[in-house]
């Protein structure tokens, strides 16, 4: 993309001081019409006004397709997509149904260990029992955590892929919470307009 652009740029510039000699020349020729006839004098101003006139031409095309050849960049705030992102959503309310299921196991072999009466055996029985259910529930929401956000991600870049098409996008940069943006105009962050469009994509794909 830099390469693209001070390639661009050079090429530009270049333009510019061929325009800029052009018009030096213009000049001299100004100069030079004082010591001539009316006639030859108003030929001249004829021709210099159409070379003038190709000259905005030239001008306004070279700039109209410098523009329009400019790579297309704009980005989105990872964080909120994915937060937005209604797959992500009924996930989660899913993980949550069995992140509260466990728990309510491990609540109650706990309750059952802080009764009273229960003998040393009994007691050291239901430690074991609590570890090992303790350690399924993390191992659980580590492993749910990671599955399911590859499972999001991937849906969103298939997603983002098909949307970047659409709009004829060379660049979409993701960011979180604007941290590696330094700067951006609101006009380039396109992330509440990525997310319906996701969301409609996901909605119809189901």
């Amino acid at each position: 993309m830099f390469l693209q652009v001070k390639f661009e740029r050079y090429y530009w510039l270049k333009f510019n001081l061929n325009i800029r000699f052009f018009i030096a020349e213009i000049v001299l020729l100004l100069k030079k019409i004082t010591s001539k006839t009316v006639f030859e004098n108003k030929f001249r101003i004829l021709i210099i006004t159409n070379i003038a006139l190709f000259l905005l031409i030239v001008v306004g095309a070279a700039t109209f397709f410098i523009a329009n050849n400019s790579p297309k960049i704009v980005f989105v705030d990872n964080v909120k997509l994915f937060d937005g992102f209604n797959m992500t959503k009924e996930l989660k309310k899913r993980g949550e149904q069995e992140f509260n299921s466990r728990k309510k196991v491990l609540d109650s072999l706990y309750a059952v260990l802080q009764q009273e009466g229960a003998s040393e055996i009994q007691k050291e029985a239901i430690t074991r029992e609590l570890i090992a259910k303790k350690q399924e529930f993390e191992a659980f929401n580590q492993q749910f955590a990671t599955e399911e956000s590859a499972k999001i991600w991937s849906r969103i870049n298939g997603y983002t892929s098909d949307f970047s098409k659409d709009k004829n996008y060379d660049f979409i940069l993701g960011s979180e919470n604007k941290r590696s943006v330094l700067f951006a105009k609101e006009t380039v962050d396109i992330t509440n307009e990525l997310i319906l469009y996701i969301n409609k994509k996901y909605e119809g794909n189901q």
